[in-house]
C-alpha cells in the first residue's frame, strides 16, 4: 500500500469528530425550537395581561366606578386610565378605543385594546404585529 493512501483510509474510518459534526447538525434547531418557545410565551403573556387589564376596567364599570351614562369621551377617557392602570408593561404604547353599539335593543360600550407585540430575537421579524383584546360591556 502507498504510503499517502494508508493515512486516508485510517482518516476515512476515524469516528473521533463524529459526535461534534451530529450536535452542529441538532443544535441549530434545538435552538430556535427553544426560542420559538420562549417568544410564543412572551406573547401568550402579553396577551394575557392585556386581558386582564380589559376585565379590570370591565369590573370597574360594572360595579359602578366608573358611569357609562356620560358622554363616549368621557367614559372613553375613564377606561383608557383604568385599562392602563392595570396593564403591567408599557402603557404608552397601548391603543385604547371605546365604541357605541347596540345589540338587540340593548346599548353596549365595546372597549378594545392594542398593543404592537415586537420580537426579542432578532431577524425573525422586523415589524411588530398587534395583539388585541376586546371586550363588550353594557352601557345601562
Amino acid at each position: 500500500m502507498s504510503p499517502i493512501r494508508y493515512p486516508l483510509s485510517q482518516l476515512a474510518k476515524s469516528q473521533s469528530g463524529a459526535a461534534a459534526v451530529e450536535f452542529a447538525i441538532v443544535c441549530l434547531p434545538l435552538l430556535l425550537l427553544c426560542l420559538g418557545v420562549v417568544e410564543f410565551g412572551r406573547a401568550f403573556f402579553v396577551r394575557n395581561d392585556l386581558a386582564y387589564a380589559a376585565d379590570v376596567a370591565a369590573r370597574k364599570v360594572l360595579i359602578g366606578q366608573i358611569p357609562l351614562d356620560a358622554s363616549l369621551s368621557e367614559a372613553t377617557v375613564a377606561l383608557d386610565g383604568a385599562v392602563r392602570g392595570a396593564f403591567g408593561g408599557d402603557g404608552n404604547l397601548l391603543q385604547v378605543t371605546v365604541e357605541t353599539e347596540t345589540v338587540d335593543g340593548v346599548q353596549y360600550r365595546t372597549l378594545s385594546i392594542r398593543y404592537p407585540f415586537t420580537f426579542l430575537v432578532p431577524g425573525v421579524s422586523d415589524s411588530p404585529f398587534a395583539l388585541s383584546v376586546s371586550r363588550r360591556i353594557p352601557a345601562g
